[in-house]
C-alpha cells in the first residue's frame, strides 16, 4: 500500500506534462489581415454576364487580366483599372466586414476614376467571406466604364 502512494506523485507529474503539451490554437486572421495583400481578377461579371475568366480564351473584356487591387498595410491602396490606369489612395473596411471603400484615388496626373462619386471614391459590397486567398466584390453603384452596370469581381491572391 505504501508503495502505491510513492507512485501517485509520479502519476500526477505525468498527467500535468500530458495536459500542458496539449494542442495550442492559433487565432484566425481578421478580415482586415486577410484583405491586406494584392488581388487579381479570377472572374468578372458586368450586369450579371460573365465577361472575363482568368486563363479563358474567349473573354469579352480581356482587360480584366491587368486589373490589380493592392491593399497594403496602413490603409494604402493601389488600383490598376481595366484600362490600365493606376490610381493610389486609401482603403477602409466597414466594421461589419461588408463594405470596402477606396477613397482619395488619383492617378499620377491627379485625375480620379471615371464616375467615382464622390470624386476619387469607389465603394464595393463584399458578397463572400473574406479569406486569405479569395474575396468577391461588387460595385455599390453602376460603373460608367462598364456600361452603367454593376460589376462583380471574384478576386484571388495571385
Amino acid at each position: 500500500m505504501r508503495k502505491s502512494f510513492l507512485y501517485l506523485p509520479i502519476f500526477f507529474a505525468f498527467m500535468l506534462v500530458a495536459i500542458s503539451c496539449g494542442k495550442t490554437t492559433t487565432p484566425e486572421p481578421t478580415a482586415t489581415e486577410n484583405l491586406t495583400k494584392s488581388w487579381s481578377v479570377s472572374i468578372a461579371k458586368e450586369g450579371g454576364t460573365q465577361v472575363y475568366q482568368k486563363g479563358g480564351s474567349s473573354n469579352t473584356i480581356p482587360g480584366y487580366s491587368g486589373y490589380r487591387l493592392s491593399l497594403a498595410a496602413a490603409s494604402a491602396a493601389t488600383l490598376t483599372a481595366v484600362d490600365g490606369t493606376t490610381f493610389t489612395g486609401i482603403w477602409a473596411l466597414s466594421s461589419d466586414n461588408k463594405t470596402l471603400t477606396l477613397s482619395n484615388l488619383k492617378n499620377s496626373a491627379g485625375a480620379t476614376p471615371t464616375g467615382s462619386n464622390p470624386a476619387g471614391t469607389i465603394v464595393y459590397n463584399i458578397t463572400s467571406t473574406i479569406t486569405a486567398t479569395t474575396v468577391t466584390l461588387e460595385t455599390a453603384s453602376p460603373d460608367l466604364k462598364a456600361g452603367s452596370k454593376i460589376v462583380n469581381l471574384q478576386l484571388v491572391n495571385p
